[in-house]
């Protein structure tokens, strides 16, 4: 594939994206996206025969990224806490580059069975490694007594909840506090991340 065709793709799967994410994936339309990728639909259908294919494909984009970022993180053989913590700050980066990802998971994916059959079976695979690090050293922290008895599902759900909290409740935190420029919103959000972060440490404490 040539460097032209590469960045035409790229932009037909950052056009398709936009579209899912601000119309939802029923009624995302194939001419839409054409028309925000600035290309003929012929063209798109070179790329990608059905909008099923594409929604598929951005997807997959979205699980590689997250799974790159996290795969540093376990690269540098920190501990435990450090660990809890790069992963945390890893997640909130990757949502706050990805605002609106968490309520499209939950109208288009989660919601939808096929979507969400579909979904786990592409997303588990690709982080299951990195569960089961988190898994292993875990247990040895409890044996340890430097945490307290808690499941990994729960520690896990701890984690990933309290940050796509603050994405989902973001829309209603802007229009009703003074967010009103990007310096705000982003003093905000490192505030929000190490408030996260030590919110799910201090709650493993023994």
């Amino acid at each position: 594939m040539s460097n032209n065709e590469v960045n035409t793709e790229q932009i037909i799967l950052a056009a398709a994206e936009a579209e899912f994410l601000e119309k939802g994936y029923g009624n995302a339309k194939m001419v839409a996206i054409a028309q925000r990728a600035g290309v003929n639909h012929s063209m798109l259908h070179y790329y990608y025969r059905t909008k099923e294919q594409l929604f598929q494909k951005v997807f997959k984009e979205k699980v590689q990224a997250l799974t790159q970022m996290f795969g540093v993180i376990f690269e540098q053989n920190t501990d435990f806490t450090g660990t809890l913590r790069r992963v945390m700050e890893t997640q909130f980066q990757f949502l706050s580059q990805n605002p609106q990802l968490p309520q499209f998971i939950f109208n288009e994916i989660l919601s939808n069975k096929d979507n969400r059959e579909w979904a786990i079976k592409t997303l588990f695979p690709h982080l299951f490694p990195f569960l089961s690090a988190i898994e292993k050293m875990l247990t040895n922290e409890i044996s340890k007594g430097s945490v307290r008895p808690i499941s990994v599902q729960n520690l896990l759900m701890n984690m990933l909840s309290i940050n796509i909290s603050t994405f989902v409740a973001l829309p209603v935190l802007k229009e009703n506090f003074q967010f009103n420029n990007s310096e705000n919103l982003e003093k905000f959000l490192n505030e929000r991340c190490e408030s996260n972060v030590q919110f799910v440490l201090n709650a493993i404490k023994p």
